[in-house]
């Protein structure tokens, strides 16, 4: 199973205004470029159709939509790299020490499809 981060969109306002500050009292990382460049270069997994806002401003702020990407062992919401750059959050400790351990260079998935299949219940 896929292990996950930054799915904001999916928890309550309150939640979500909780696990941000929680984050943002963590970060910014000294190696915060790395992390934005590990997670830009994900392979989608879902395209969203719809779109996700501010969760730290009052949600009238559109980030755009939160689609899915991968590395094939993590999948994290694309609105993650929006809070990364603007409220220099940080990312769950697993998940960052995933990311050095792989020298900050997103493994390439060489087909979503079949892992979307294997993890994602639908």
């Amino acid at each position: 199973m896929l292990k996950r981060f930054g799915f904001f969109e999916e928890s309550s306002p309150r939640e979500a205004l909780r696990d941000l500050r929680e984050l943002q009292m963590m970060g910014p990382l000294d190696e915060e470029d790395l992390v934005l460049q590990y997670l830009s270069q994900g392979t989608m997994l879902f395209e969203a159709n719809s779109d996700a806002y501010d969760r730290l401003m009052d949600d009238s702020v559109m980030i755009g939509p939160p689609d899915v990407f991968s590395d094939g062992e993590w999948c994290w919401s694309a609105d993650v790299l929006y809070y990364i750059r603007n409220y220099h959050i940080a990312v769950e400790s697993q998940f960052f020490d995933w990311m050095q351990k792989n020298h900050w260079k997103c493994p390439r998935i060489v087909s979503a499809e079949a892992l979307v299949q294997s993890n994602w219940q639908t």
